[in-house]
């Protein structure tokens, strides 16, 4: 009777494995039923090794006892201070959750800390001197590559460290703070303003990205070499080259590519 029984639990194991064989997530998930089902069959036979056998099977489909759990909680009942004295013993020979920490904390910052060094990096517009092309609280992405590859252009949108003029003439220590402004100039251009219109090279300079026309005149200068001449687009109300001069290329941090933020004007900024 006993190995009657024991064939029929082993056939119907069998079959239902069968049938959830094409999910492993059913299975898993039907296994656990399975065994409690024909367990019951099986132990109305009597036997304590079968019983045990069983029982077994079932705590492992359950999951119970996992070393990691026993582990967790092994790990919670240590004090904080004796917690950290025996990383930092762990530290010294590279294991331990600290040195993880650091193994995987590093690479990746110096990864993202190289990205924003050399290649791209994030600003913030924090005036209107560039208005209508940016508006206050905008957040742009600044390229740093196109500077050692090819020439400034007339028309790009540039962020910059300003020269030693324009601290003097607002009487403050640098401080570090970078400006933005577009280049309407580069070195060997003739710069003019009358009329309220931009002229390079005595040509009228079409500005649809500007605000507003000047209110002031620039008489006819031309550009030095390694120097670029810069504007804001809100030409009255922009501390920029028709205040304080040339600016040095080499000053140039980057271009400014495109704005991420606010999501409404998400997009490349163009440099016409």
């Amino acid at each position: 009777m006993a190995m009657r029984v024991l064939r029929f639990f082993m056939h119907s194991v069998a079959a239902h494995a069968l049938t959830y064989s094409a999910n492993p997530r059913m299975a898993a998930r039907a296994a656990p039923e399975l065994l409690v089902r024909h367990a019951t069959c099986v132990m109305c036979d009597g036997s304590d090794e079968r019983k045990t056998a069983l029982l077994n099977a079932l705590a492992r489909t359950e999951g119970v006892g996992r070393p990691s759990e026993q582990e967790d909680e092994a790990d919670s009942d240590i004090p904080l201070g004796e917690w950290w004295i025996a990383e930092f013993e762990k530290l010294k020979d590279g294991e331990g959750e600290i040195a993880e920490f650091i193994k995987e904390f590093v690479p990746t910052f110096a990864f993202f800390l190289a990205i924003r060094l050399a290649i791209v990096e994030p600003r913030y517009i924090p005036s209107l001197s560039m208005y209508p092309t940016f508006e206050i609280n905008d957040q742009l992405a600044v390229e740093k590559v196109s500077k050692w590859t090819r020439p400034y252009e007339r028309r790009e949108v540039v962020v910059f460290d300003p020269p030693p003029f324009f601290w003097a003439l607002t009487d403050r220590k640098d401080d570090g703070e970078a400006l933005i402004k577009r280049i309407v100039a580069i070195e060997g251009d003739t710069v003019e303003v009358r009329g309220g219109r931009l002229y390079v090279n005595g040509e009228l300079q079409e500005e649809l990205y500007t605000n507003e026309p000047a209110e002031y005149v620039l008489p006819a200068l031309q550009v030095p070499a390694g120097q670029v001449f810069v504007l804001g687009d809100n030409r009255n109300h922009s501390f920029d080259s028709h205040y304080w001069g040339f600016l040095p290329a080499k000053n140039i941090i980057g271009h400014a590519i495109f704005r991420y933020w606010p999501p409404t004007r998400i997009g490349r900024i163009p440099d016409a």
